[in-house]
């Protein structure tokens, strides 16, 4: 357990490094509601998006606790409502595509947000 927690750690902290290096800022208009950010991110949103937060929690980077922040940013200084392929490409850069090859223009694309299973059907 310890092993999984440091390496998530590891993980968090290059996430972070990589996005103080390439501008990981959020839009102008983006800016995270008024919170006390002294609550975790799933305990506020287990009420406010709950369906949201089962996903995660379901999800691979749930159960490996793979933090809101590495995709969505601290919601303080930091904040991104929709992330973007930087997001993923920081941590799964094995699998970054040319999209000018691609009919897809996104991770998410074939990804849903907070499970994140492959091939999610489109509406």
């Amino acid at each position: 357990m310890k092993k999984v927690l440091l390496a998530v750690l590891i993980v968090a902290a290059i996430a972070l490094f990589y996005f103080s290096l390439t501008g990981f800022a959020p839009k102008a208009d983006e800016k995270h509601p008024e919170v006390d950010f002294s609550v975790g991110c799933v305990e506020c949103h287990s009420e406010v998006t709950p369906e949201a937060t089962a996903e995660w929690q379901h999800s691979k980077h749930g159960k490996f606790k793979v933090g809101c922040f590495v995709c969505h940013g601290d919601g303080e200084v930091n904040f991104k409502s929709k992330p973007d392929d930087e997001s993923c490409i920081s941590c799964h850069s094995d699998y970054e595509v040319d999209w000018s090859k691609s009919k897809e223009k996104s991770c998410f694309d074939c990804h849903k947000g907070h499970t994140l299973k492959f091939h999610q059907e489109r509406s």
